[in-house]
């Protein structure tokens, strides 16, 4: 109930935001979070429905899967945040992307923290032996990914906070479409992913669904999300802690 009404409250927020948008030339940043959401939650409703009455570890389920996805972002979505933007969202993103050298270098050292995350999650499932598959990681290791997103956004909160914005919307689609993968076995990931994130659970992951990464991601990108203007005249002003809200 509370994941429901923040994502209530979320969508909420972004729709009246586009809707004030409308009569003149809104962010595109703003319309790629707004229809990011809105398509994961259709996503995951459709692939909840259907692998209710399948069994969706087969590779038929797994091929409609990548299918169905690929469908509805390419026929519906991809069209429907076109239509907001008023440009193809392939090429608004590549002009963003290089638009300056400092988005260049931060994307560069973001995908250094990406490769050393996936570095520790192999490590440390390579020194797991058959005797030891309810071994679990020590709060230290898991206090490194904390580490690594704390160190994630504070340069991009300093350099490039529109950028950090777009950049958070991906990784949190990323997020929930691995977990998507993960829960409903999809081949060839979904075993592989449940079998290398074992050694991360605790008792917040007691359930079916892994979401702490996602809660961090959450609550690192709300303040930036919600109030993306507020926290850009924040770092110029007297007000600075607002953008940092959800590091601290």
């Amino acid at each position: 109930l509370i994941v429901l009404g923040g994502l209530s409250f979320v969508l909420n927020q972004l729709i009246k935001r586009s809707l004030n948008s409308m009569g003149g030339k809104g962010d595109p940043a703003d319309y790629l979070l707004l229809v990011t959401l809105v398509a994961l939650v259709l996503l995951g409703i459709i692939f909840s429905a259907l692998f209710f009455f399948m069994d969706s570890s087969t590779w038929t389920s797994s091929l409609f899967f990548y299918m169905m996805t690929a469908v509805l972002g390419l026929g519906i979505f991809v069209p429907w945040l076109q239509h907001l933007i008023k440009r193809h969202p392939l090429f608004w993103l590549v002009e963003f992307l290089v638009h300056s050298h400092t988005r260049l270098y931060l994307l560069s050292y973001w995908v250094f923290l990406v490769l050393s995350a996936c570095a520790v999650v192999l490590y440390q499932n390579s020194k797991r032996t058959p005797d030891s598959k309810k071994l679990q990681v020590s709060t230290v290791t898991r206090k490194y990914f904390h580490f690594l997103a704390v160190a994630t956004y504070i340069p991009g909160l300093i350099f490039d906070m529109q950028l950090l914005f777009v950049a958070s919307v991906a990784c949190f689609a990323i997020f929930v479409l691995l977990e998507y993968v993960r829960y409903f076995r999809i081949r060839p990931l979904g075993q592989t992913l449940r079998n290398l994130l074992t050694l991360f659970l605790d008792e917040r992951d007691s359930g079916p669904l892994i979401l702490t990464h996602i809660y961090l991601l959450l609550g690192m990108s709300l303040p930036v999300w919600l109030f993306p203007r507020l926290c850009a005249s924040s770092l110029s002003s007297p007000s600075t802690l607002l953008p940092y809200c959800g590091v601290l």
